[in-house]
């Protein structure tokens, strides 16, 4: 006798489809089979059968219905959660297939804090671009410094550059020292430091400063 565990494992290969994931996700994400239906250019009985079929294999309820439209179970909600992680992998393969066919396209989405949007990224991607035209890349706000790394692990970036006030120990993060920042003495014109020559250390010390940590760098994360 076959085992449990065989058992579920076969009905999962042989009747779990992704098709029936996707249209599953839709619905939710619509809010209605009606909904899902015209989004998916199906008809409203077929995408109740792939529900259906859903349900069937799995032995649970995954929607339930009411006149508002469609709620996911607690079922349903388990199942969107790992399949997020699912179909963005094969979104990642499908990018990786396009790379290897041809590494000079693609696209790239970066995550960047605001004060670097001025500057440093857009002279980089005109280089970029200029090099590699068929690259695509899109550049959304975030904030590196503060080292939660959210962008990265929800999938909305590829790669983060900022600045790093400290060593980074998350093992599913990757940082790679871009350069390392130059420090200058700035003053106002009419300030006393404006017109010294020679300034040592010594003498800063207790002055009011604007600076970051003499460890900060620009740094890539991903």
């Amino acid at each position: 006798m076959a085992s449990p565990i065989l058992n579920w494992e076969s009905r999962l290969s042989r009747r779990l489809k992704l098709r029936d994931l996707h249209i599953l996700f839709t619905v939710v994400h619509r809010g209605s089979m009606a909904k899902g239906a015209a989004y998916l250019g199906m008809s409203q009985p077929a995408v109740s059968e792939a529900i259906a079929s859903l349900e069937g294999t799995l032995g649970v309820r995954l929607l339930d219905r009411s006149r508002r439209g469609v709620e996911p179970t607690i079922y349903a909600r388990a199942l969107l959660k790992r399949g997020d992680v699912i179909f963005d992998e094969l979104k990642q393969g499908i990018k990786d297939i396009e790379f290897l066919a041809d590494p000079t396209a693609g696209e790239v989405r970066i995550g960047v804090p605001e004060s670097l949007m001025a500057g440093f990224v857009p002279a980089v991607l005109d280089e970029l671009s200029r090099r590699y035209p068929k690259v695509s890349v899109s550049v959304i706000a975030a904030q590196p410094g503060e080292q939660e790394f959210r962008e990265l692990r929800e999938r909305s970036v590829d790669l983060l550059l900022g600045r790093l006030f400290k060593p980074v120990s998350e093992e599913d993060v990757a940082v790679d020292v871009l350069c390392q920042d130059a420090f200058r003495l700035v003053a106002s014109a009419d300030s006393r430091w404006a017109r010294r020559r020679k300034i040592t250390l010594t003498e800063l010390m207790n002055e009011p400063l604007d600076i970051f940590p003499h460890e900060q760098c620009r740094q890539l994360i991903y």
